[in-house]
């Protein structure tokens, strides 16, 4: 999948078919500061209830986002996780996408965090920091 950029003009290359729907696979997504990393988990996993409780993560007052984001180890590029960053264009660093306070779909950069994606439940723990 493309999507191009409505600062720049240039493609961002995406290995999926569409944006994903976070709703319909029971998942959270969050992006790094640089908005070229996305963190993605399940709704249910252990590690997540235990700091909020069960709620979807598109749900989330803003008191349990900040629980979620004080928790999370810094992405492997540097910087924080937050709720609010949005994807970002790999050429000019502009929006090319909505948060997942705005929108229940989202992006999935290359080596993103995927805790879920090997078939293991209960990965969100790999996310956090060793005290949280």
């Amino acid at each position: 999948m493309n999507v191009i950029c409505p600062a720049c003009g240039d493609s961002n290359e995406f290995a999926q078919p569409h944006p994903y729907h976070a709703g319909f696979a029971n998942q959270g997504f969050l992006y790094n500061d640089a908005g070229t990393l996305t963190l993605v988990w399940s709704s249910f996993d252990p590690a997540y209830e235990e700091l909020v409780g069960q709620f979807h993560p598109w749900a989330l007052t803003p008191a349990q986002r900040a629980v979620i984001e004080a928790a999370l180890s810094s992405a492997p590029s540097g910087g924080n996780w937050s709720f609010a960053n949005v994807p970002r264009c790999n050429s000019c660093h502009a929006p090319i996408g909505e948060s997942i306070t705005s929108s229940i779909y989202y992006l999935l950069y290359p080596d993103s965090l995927q805790p879920e994606a090997a078939g293991e439940p209960g990965r969100f723990r790999s996310a956090l920091h060793t005290g949280a």
